[in-house]
């Protein structure tokens, strides 16, 4: 009868990558991705190449061209992100040149970024010092 044991080098798995101890049909497979969802609500518009923005009631992205990780100017509205109690299905459309995507009502995420941002261009004003 062979050694099992495995050798120096050797890992602790049999054919099929199946751990040992556990039957040979068991495979170690990733779960299943969740569906796309978002964090927060936003509703971003990329005009054709020339320039896009990422509406959010935390923060706004702004870039020029097509976005790329790191090359975006990011204006914090004050508050922190805040998560939905369940989550937001992202939807994108196409309309003429620009694509627009939007994870939650349009219709609440606007009006809601415009009254932070006025809030937060308030808190800055009366926190700067008077000559």
């Amino acid at each position: 009868m062979p050694d099992e044991t495995p050798r120096e080098g050797e890992s602790g798995t049999r054919e099929g990558g199946a751990p040992d101890g556990a039957p040979p049909d068991e495979r170690r497979t990733p779960p299943p991705a969740p569906p796309v969802a978002a964090l927060e609500r936003r509703i971003a518009v990329q005009v054709g190449d020339l320039f896009g923005v990422d509406v959010r009631p935390s923060r706004t992205f702004a870039w020029l061209g097509r976005r790329r990780a790191g090359g975006e100017v990011m204006v914090s509205l004050g508050a922190p992100p805040t998560v939905p109690r369940r989550p937001l299905e992202e939807r994108t459309a196409q309309v003429g040149a620009a694509e627009i995507t939007h994870a939650g009502n349009p219709a609440v995420t606007v009006p809601l970024t415009a009254y932070r941002a006025a809030r937060e261009a308030l808190r800055r004003r009366a926190a700067r010092p008077r000559p």
